[in-house]
């Protein structure tokens, strides 16, 4: 087990990025956007950080900070638009019914989130279902639309010409804590396959980056009602981010150290219960009501009501709250009700009261009138796992102490949740920023400024190495191989960090050492194994999962001498690093992580 002193950290307040300026990304499942800021803006006043509040629904009534993540390609696969703009236009080609050879993606994020089969060859499948284009190309298209959107404010502005270049640019990509390497790996690919160099581009947490963007707001804008929130950030202050965004909810837990550091103090946990949950929890109920055959035609048939449904639904989604009685009032395109006429030859209004929602929803032309009840009921799939899961946080002796959660991300803007997270949590402090939904790109653009505000965290999983050792009379006879004429035992967990250990930020572990089978090897590759067993024997353990593989390119052998070479990895950071040099010649080798190779 790794033992840090953390009375030796320090927090770097005088570190700074040399870049001119830092643009963050976040790439959401549902919605979209970006942030900057210039460092003479930073040093002098953190929270000067600009954002695109322009982005323009053909709805009026839909308020949004951000714009759909949608990307539309045209019939030859060439990018046309992205965002409210793909919407608009794919539901006009639908209308004139010229939309078929066109492809159409949307809330394909979510494909990334624990996908252990993840690699560079993954598809993805258009609205169609019958059209399909690499991932990375989509995700790619996506993040340089919004790269792109970025550098053309700064010519708005009459900013750009403060740039020399955009190599004096710090790109910041967002993620959600809970993923795993692969799907890091996956995103830093497809934002340099977007235009962004690797030396130019960081990973940063989510919900770490909301929790920075938090820490430097006036108390005002954290939350009304509370005298001391100034005291949430101060030194020895823990506190929960609760980060719900679209597809993900990530919780991470984090104390304020005595230079106003952050650093973790339980692993990031969560799980898919964002808001999209309770989307496919109302496209459930619509179809109890209309039937499947119906809502398939008009998903099929009716492109820009289906997108007029979802908006609406949106709309009310964020201002439903436990006080709402009686009936609430949706209005659903007519074409619904019509294709139910024409598909079992009865009203949709008559049909309603022969089932269980008699009495409890009324249809009649374009509105529909449903039990506030069972729109609450909606919200349960999402809302009881984040209160199980912050309950089963909060016993962990690690969490004493805790008495605060720090709301952040889109999700957290719909009154419902609010509510029920204060209900069940009604001993703690409840704060939720303004505009909680863009506290993560504004912190992304601080963490790019300065990444060593988080100076450690906790390690998700154990992670080693496949390797072989001496055969010992204990080990399987089955894992018995001959390698020069000597017994080794095969598929040998070498341990590198274990479960639960909290690691410092940019600190290589100690290092490890492997000796080449064959003395004529040209580069050693190392499979990566990750467990949730503190200390795994073997890889083939129920509980390892194959990562990737760590790939150590050799030079021609010296002599006979026996080779050997010492790895160091790095835990610490929001992404694997990995260090490696020969032991003799001290000679450095350029080490590298793949995990995206099927």
């Amino acid at each position: 087990m790794c033992i840090i002193a953390f009375s030796k950290m320090a927090c770097y307040q005088g570190y700074h990025s040399d870049k001119v300026l830092v643009a963050a990304i976040d790439f959401g499942t549902t919605y979209s956007g970006y942030a900057f800021s210039f460092r003479h803006d930073y040093e002098r006043d953190p929270s000067k950080i600009s954002t695109n509040t322009t982005w323009i629904a053909g709805h009026k009534n839909l308020f949004s900070l951000k714009t759909p993540t949608c990307v539309l390609l045209n019939p030859d696969k060439s990018f046309h638009s992205f965002g409210y703009e793909a919407e608009e236009k794919y539901s006009e080609l639908a209308i004139d019914e010229e939309h078929e050879e066109w492809y159409y993606f949307r809330r394909f994020k979510m494909q990334l989130y624990q996908n252990m089969e993840l690699n560079r060859g993954m598809v993805l499948f258009d609205e169609s279902g019958t059209k399909s284009m690499p991932a990375k190309v989509v995700f790619a298209h996506g993040i340089r639309y919004l790269k792109e959107h970025l550098m053309k404010q700064l010519d708005v502005r009459g900013l750009r010409a403060a740039l020399d270049g955009e190599e004096y640019i710090q790109w910041v990509l967002t993620v959600p804590a809970i993923w795993d390497d692969k799907a890091k790996q996956f995103m830093r690919e497809a934002a340099k396959e977007a235009g962004i160099s690797d030396n130019q581009l960081s990973i940063a947490l989510e919900p770490e980056a909301a929790a920075l963007y938090c820490k430097i707001l006036p108390i005002e804008k954290l939350s009304a009602g509370y005298e001391n929130n100034l005291s949430v950030f101060q030194p020895g202050t823990k506190y929960i981010v609760l980060d719900l965004g679209g597809g993900t909810v990530d919780i991470t837990v984090q104390e304020v150290l005595g230079n106003g550091c952050l650093k973790e103090l339980h692993k990031a946990s969560g799980g898919g219960w964002g808001g999209t949950r309770v989307d496919n929890a109302f496209l459930q109920l619509i179809i109890k009501l209309v039937g499947n055959p119906v809502i398939q035609k008009f998903k099929n048939d009716q492109k820009a009501d289906d997108l007029e449904l979802a908006r609406e639904f949106e709309t009310k989604k964020r201002t439903i709250n436990e006080g709402h009685s009686g009936k609430i009032t949706f209005k659903i395109p007519i074409t619904l009700s019509e294709l139910f006429l024409d598909e079992y030859g009865e009203e949709l209004k008559s049909a309603i009261k022969q089932t269980h929602y008699a009495g409890k929803i009324t249809w009649t032309g374009d509105k529909v009138r449903i039990d506030a009840d069972i729109i609450k009921e909606l919200f349960c799939i999402a809302t009881d796992n984040i209160v199980e899961s912050v309950n089963a946080i909060l016993a962990k002796e690690v969490c004493c102490g805790v008495e605060t959660i720090l709301m952040v991300g889109g999700f957290s803007e719909c009154k419902l949740v609010q509510e029920c997270v204060k209900k069940h949590f009604s001993r703690m402090r409840i704060i939720i920023p303004d505009e909680a939904g863009l506290a993560v790109v504004k912190g992304a653009v601080l963490f790019g400024h300065n990444p060593q505000t988080i100076v450690s965290r906790i390690t998700k999983f154990t992670y080693g190495v496949k390797t072989t050792q001496n055969f010992k009379r204990n080990d399987p006879e089955d894992k018995k191989i001959i390698v020069n004429g000597v017994e080794k035992c095969s598929d040998v967990f070498s341990v590198h960090v274990e479960i639960d250990t909290p690691v410092l930020v940019g600190e290589p572990l100690a290092p490890q050492y492997y000796n080449p089978l064959y003395r004529d090897q040209t580069e050693v590759t190392v499979p990566i194994y990750v467990s949730t067993d503190q200390n795994p024997k073997y890889t083939t353990d129920r509980t390892c999962t194959y990562l990737g593989k760590l790939v150590v390119p050799l030079g021609p052998p010296q002599g006979n001498e026996k080779r050997e070479i010492e790895v160091k990895m790095t835990f610490g950071g929001t992404e694997l690093t990995v260090q490696a040099r020969e032991t003799r010649s001290k000679k450095t080798l350029s080490a590298s992580f793949d995990f995206l190779d099927p």
